[in-house]
C-alpha cells in the first residue's frame, strides 16, 4: 500500500484501523494522523506515524482520508472541516467510519467534488480478521476498489447500500461486543461446572474457532449443524433447551435491531 492515508481521530476504532495497516506493511511515514492529546498522539509517533497540526494540512497531504471521530461530534467539527476544504482545490477522496452520519450530511461538510464513501468496520481489524462493510452509493468504481484494498489487508469486505448500513452497524459493527459477553459467558459456565478459568476459555476459544470454521467449510447452515450435534435425549439438547428457555436467539435478535436502532438515532 503506497498511497498516503490521513486519520482524523486515533480512537479505538481509527486506531485499530491504523495499527492493522501498519502490521499489514504499510509504510509509517505513509501514514498521517490528527489527534489533540498528546499522550495518545505519542503512541502512534513513536511507531513511525506523523501527526499534524491541523485538519487541513492532513487532508492536502493525502491521498485517502479516513473520518473516525465520533458520530456525537460530527455537528461540531463539520464547519471547520467545510471551511478547509474550500482551500483545497484538488479531488480527494474520504472514507468514514462515523456511525449513523449519512452521506449527504458528509457532502455538505467536505464538498460535492470529492468522493466520500461511508464503510462500517469492527474491532477485530486489529488482529487481522475484520469486517467492512461498504456504502457504494454514489462512489465510483475506482473509490471502491481502493477502500477493498486497504480494508483487504486486514479484514474481509462486502459491499451494500447506504440505507442497509444501519443494519450493519447493529450487526458486524456491534457484534464482537456480543461475542465477547458469549465467550466470556461460556467461560463462567465452565468455571462453575469445575474447570479453572485457564482450561474453560482455551476450551471456549477452541470451540468457537472450529465451529465457526465448520460453518464456513461444510455449506451446511447453522440450524442443520446444530441438529447434529443434538443426539436424542443428549447434553447438547438439554443445554439448547436451556438456552431457549433464556430467549437466547431472541434476546441476540433485539440486539442487533437495537444497535441498528441507535445508529439511526446517531445519524
Amino acid at each position: 500500500m503506497d498511497k498516503k492515508i490521513f486519520f482524523v481521530g486515533t480512537g479505538n476504532m481509527g486506531g485499530a484501523i491504523l495499527r492493522g495497516l501498519l502490521s499489514a506493511g504499510t509504510t509509517a511515514s505513509n501514514i498521517f494522523f490528527l489527534e489533540p492529546s498528546d499522550k495518545a498522539a505519542e503512541t502512534y509517533t513513536a511507531l513511525g506515524c506523523v501527526r499534524k497540526s491541523s485538519f487541513a494540512d492532513g487532508v492536502s497531504a493525502a491521498d485517502v482520508t479516513f473520518l473516525c471521530v465520533k458520530p456525537q461530534i460530527f455537528k461540531l467539527v463539520s464547519a471547520e472541516w467545510n471551511s478547509a476544504m474550500s482551500a483545497i482545490k484538488a479531488e480527494k477522496t474520504f472514507i468514514s467510519i462515523m456511525a449513523g452520519v449519512k452521506r449527504e450530511s458528509l457532502i455538505a461538510a467536505l464538498g460535492s467534488k470529492n468522493q466520500v464513501l461511508r464503510v462500517m468496520p469492527n474491532l477485530p481489524l486489529t488482529v487481522g480478521r475484520g469486517t467492512v462493510a461498504l456504502a457504494t452509493d454514489g462512489v465510483s468504481e475506482d473509490t471502491l476498489k481502493t477502500a477493498e484494498g486497504i480494508f483487504g489487508t486486514i479484514g474481509v469486505t462486502c459491499r451494500v447500500t447506504e440505507s442497509l448500513m444501519d443494519a450493519v452497524t447493529g450487526l458486524s459493527g456491534s457484534a464482537p461486543a456480543y461475542v465477547f459477553e458469549f465467550i466470556e459467558g461460556l467461560t463462567r459456565g465452565g468455571v462453575k461446572a469445575g474447570l479453572t478459568r485457564d482450561v474453560a476459555l482455551k476450551l471456549t476459544l477452541g470451540t468457537i474457532e472450529g465451529a465457526v470454521e465448520l460453518v464456513k467449510q461444510s455449506g451446511k447452515s447453522p440450524s442443520d449443524l446444530c441438529a447434529m450435534v443434538c443426539s436424542p435425549g443428549g447434553t447438547t439438547i438439554a443445554g439448547v433447551d436451556a438456552l431457549e428457555e433464556g430467549a437466547f436467539r431472541s434476546t441476540l435478535i433485539k440486539a442487533v435491531v437495537a444497535g441498528t436502532k441507535r445508529s439511526k438515532e446517531l445519524g
